[in-house]
């Protein structure tokens, strides 16, 4: 294990998957005593934080340290190599990382983290099963990290809200009720870390152990030994990045039509702007679409289902048409939606319903309400689930071809 000698063994890995039974394993998560789904939702989630004893198995963690250093030396992960020299005296490194970065690091004090892991381990990604009582639209990745001794990236807030699953290893968790701005972080540094720190919460987690954080809330790792922590993230746009993209939006749909002077022009001043003008300009505005129309609900789909530009999704090699589909279910074989795509749905005005699907809307009848959610609520499809879809209608076959042809659904190699 890394630690010792100061080396992680690199794993090789250019295949970003593993044999992995994933029926073997239907992830749940355990509230505490007194503590329900409803519960959660109504008095924590993006309020205050929930420590949750034992809740998930210990055995649901099964990436080795040795192999997360392997993904962080890949070109296609994000990964940070975070080392503390002493107090206030913090080193980042970004990856992709070599055997002379693992090689070089002290003993002690340092932390790796590797983002969007579930993307390509699907042993890792069912984890996210469990946590089918937070809006699934909201799941960002999953964050893995591996520290040393004393590790940790400092203490610091975030912007989203965070389920850490403690998976190997113990980890101390510091929480602090304070506010905290711009003016407490460390000067000169990329990590955003707080120059002060007052604890209001103590606690050490152990494998299987997990701490929900709602976004603000600042926190503060540490390794007591060497450990591993999964870490949930969820999106979280703030109003100027949704702002930026509406109004981005509402620009491109404007046309170039002028402002005019009313027809019952009357001036009592030549350089005076009348409530005409004013009319005038807002009849404008209120030409383009507002936040009750369905354009309004189109583009809110789509922005909250836009991937990170690696994760876009390139068509298959093979084109599909419904009768591979049949031959998908005659041979008892399974789908399963790409790991790479984010879906959601939402009811429009008119009656139909969009599937928002990477950042693009398919707007659908009503007829295929049930269907449409079905494919955003799931991650997997039996074959006989898989059968009953197509079965269901034309329209609903036609677009699980779509969704094949465009390499959002695919066969799930786990399930045949």
């Amino acid at each position: 294990m890394p630690g010792r000698e100061n080396s992680l063994l690199i794993s090789g890995i250019t295949e970003f998957t593993r044999e992995t039974d994933l029926s073997a394993y239907t992830a749940e998560v355990r509230f505490p005593r007194g503590i329900d789904r409803e519960t959660f939702l109504r008095d924590y989630w993006q309020k205050k934080p929930l420590l949750m004893r034992a809740a998930l198995p210990a055995d649901s963690f099964g990436l080795a340290a040795e192999e997360l250093a392997g993904l962080a030396c890949e070109q296609e992960f994000e990964s940070r190599l975070i080392i503390e020299h002493g107090p206030g005296a913090w080193e980042l490194r970004h990856g992709p990382l070599s055997n002379a970065d693992f090689a070089s690091l002290p003993d002690s004090h340092w932390t790796l983290l590797v983002q969007d892991v579930d993307k390509y381990l699907p042993d890792v990604a069912s984890l996210i099963d469990a946590f089918d009582f937070v809006p699934g639209w909201r799941i960002d990745d999953i964050m893995v990290s591996y520290a040393t001794d004393q590790g940790g990236v400092g203490p610091h807030t975030d912007a989203y809200d965070v389920f850490l699953m403690q998976a190997v290893g113990r980890r101390r968790w510091r929480l602090s009720y304070g506010e905290y701005g711009e003016e407490d972080l460390l000067p000169d540094l990329e990590q955003r870390i707080l120059s002060r720190f007052d604890a209001d919460a103590d606690w050490v987690l152990e494998p299987g152990d997990m701490l929900y954080l709602p976004p603000g809330l600042a926190h503060w790792g540490t390794a007591e030994g060497e450990c591993m922590t999964y870490s949930l993230g969820f999106r979280s746009p703030n109003r100027h990045e949704l702002a930026s993209d509406w109004y981005q939006h509402l620009l491109s749909l404007a046309d170039e039509q002028i402002l005019k002077d009313p027809h019952d022009l009357q001036l009592s001043s030549l350089a005076e702007l009348t409530s005409g003008t004013r009319d005038g300009v807002a009849q404008l505005f209120d030409a383009l679409p507002s936040t009750e129309s369905i354009e309004f609900r189109l583009w809110l789909g789509q922005y909250l289902t836009e991937p990170k530009p690696q994760f876009h999704i390139l068509a298959p090699d093979q084109s599909w048409d419904a009768n591979d589909l049949e031959g998908l279910v005659a041979q008892g074989s399974g789908i399963a939606r790409h790991p790479f795509a984010r879906i959601a749905w939402a009811d429009l005005a008119d009656g139909s319903v969009a599937l928002f699907v990477q950042g693009e809307s398919l707007i659908q009848a009503p007829s295929l309400r049930p269907v449409v959610k079905r494919i955003a609520e799931r991650r997997r499809f039996s074959a006989t689930e898989l059968a009953t879809i197509l079965h269901e209608s034309t329209e609903a076959g036609a677009l699980m071809v779509k969704l094949f042809n465009e390499g959002i659904l695919e066969p799930d190699e786990t399930s045949a």
